[in-house]
C-alpha cells in the first residue's frame, strides 16, 4: 500500500466539519476528567493558559470561562479550519479572553515566562520532535507554573470483546501511521523523561480508561470515530487494506448490535509537572 503525505495544516485523523462535531462529543465525554485534572494542576482565575493543539476549542472555551476575564487562553493549532471554529465559538459564547495562534507545534515560539499553565490532550503523540517543543515550552512557562497532559500511554487497550483478529491489525495500522509521520502513539510514558530534561518535576501521574457497552454514552466516542472516518482514513493514507477496513466495519456493526459486547478505550495517562521556582 502506498502512503499519502499530509498537507501542512492537516492531521493524520483529519480536520473537517465532521471532525469538529466529533471532537465536541469527545470533549463532552472527557470533560469531567479534564476539569478534575485542571483542579489538580492548580488552575485559578486570572491565569494565562496555553492550550497546545487546541483543535476547534472545546477545552479552550472551558478554560477561558474558568480563568475568567482577568485570565487568558492562548489557543494554538495548525489547522485554519479549527481556529476559525475557536474564534466563532468564542464570539458565540461572549468570550473575549481567547487568543488564537496558527502554528505547527514544531515551529511554535512564545515569549519567555508568558503562561501559568500548559494544557495538552492527544497532541504530543503526533509530534516528530517533542523534545524540541518542550525546550521552547520551558521558557514560556513561568517559574512555578504547571504542565498538564492527557496523552495516550497504552493504545493497545483499545478493543472489543468478543475480539476479532482484524482489530489487532487496525491497532497496528494506527500506531504505524503515527510513527511513519514521526509520532509515538504511547508518548505519555515518555513525558516524565521529557519534562526532567527541561528541568520540570513530574508531580502526578494516573491512568484514565473507560469500559463501555452498546447504548452507553462513552461507547459513541470511539465507535463514532471508527464509523465516521477512523477506519477509512487509514485506507486513504495507505496503512490499512480495503479488505481489512471492510471487515472491521462489519465487526463494529456486529459489536454495536450485540448487547453483550464490551469495549475498552485506549489508555490515557494524565501527567502533571511543574517548572521549578527560579528554574
Amino acid at each position: 500500500m502506498s502512503q499519502t503525505a499530509l498537507p501542512e495544516d492537516d492531521y493524520i485523523i483529519g480536520a473537517s466539519q465532521q471532525e469538529i462535531l466529533r471532537l465536541g462529543q469527545q470533549h463532552a465525554i472527557w470533560r469531567e476528567r479534564a476539569l478534575a485534572g485542571w483542579r489538580r494542576a492548580g488552575l485559578k482565575p486570572g491565569m494565562t493558559v496555553l492550550d497546545i493543539g487546541c483543535g476547534p476549542g472545546h477545552a479552550s472555551f472551558d478554560l477561558a470561562q474558568l480563568v475568567g476575564p482577568a485570565g487568558k487562553v492562548i489557543a494554538v493549532d495548525q489547522s485554519a479550519l479549527f481556529l476559525e471554529a475557536v474564534n466563532a465559538g468564542a464570539k458565540q459564547r461572549g468570550l473575549t479572553n481567547i487568543e488564537t495562534v496558527k502554528s505547527d507545534l514544531g515551529q511554535l515560539v512564545l515569549p519567555d515566562d508568558c503562561v501559568d499553565m500548559i494544557w495538552s490532550r492527544w497532541v504530543l503523540s503526533f509530534l516528530a520532535h517533542p523534545q524540541g517543543l518542550f525546550e521552547r515550552l520551558q521558557t514560556a512557562l513561568k517559574p512555578g507554573g504547571r504542565f498538564i497532559a492527557h496523552e495516550y500511554g497504552h493504545y493497545e487497550t483499545f478493543g472489543f470483546s468478543p475480539a476479532d483478529p482484524v482489530q489487532d491489525r487496525f491497532i497496528e495500522a494506527v500506531k504505524k501511521s503515527w510513527r511513519t509521520f514521526g509520532g509515538e502513539p504511547n508518548i505519555a510514558k515518555q513525558l516524565p523523561a521529557l519534562c526532567r530534561r527541561v528541568g520540570w518535576t513530574t508531580e502526578f501521574m494516573t491512568p484514565h480508561i473507560f469500559t463501555t457497552r452498546p447504548g452507553e454514552m462513552v461507547w459513541e466516542w470511539p465507535v463514532g470515530w471508527l464509523k465516521s472516518d477512523g477506519i477509512d482514513r487509514l485506507v486513504e493514507l495507505g496503512f490499512l487494506s480495503a479488505e481489512d477496513a471492510e471487515r472491521f466495519h462489519t465487526v463494529v456493526q456486529e459489536r454495536t448490535a450485540d448487547p453483550d459486547s464490551v469495549l475498552t478505550t485506549p489508555m490515557v495517562i494524565e501527567v502533571i509537572a511543574r517548572r521549578k521556582n527560579g528554574g
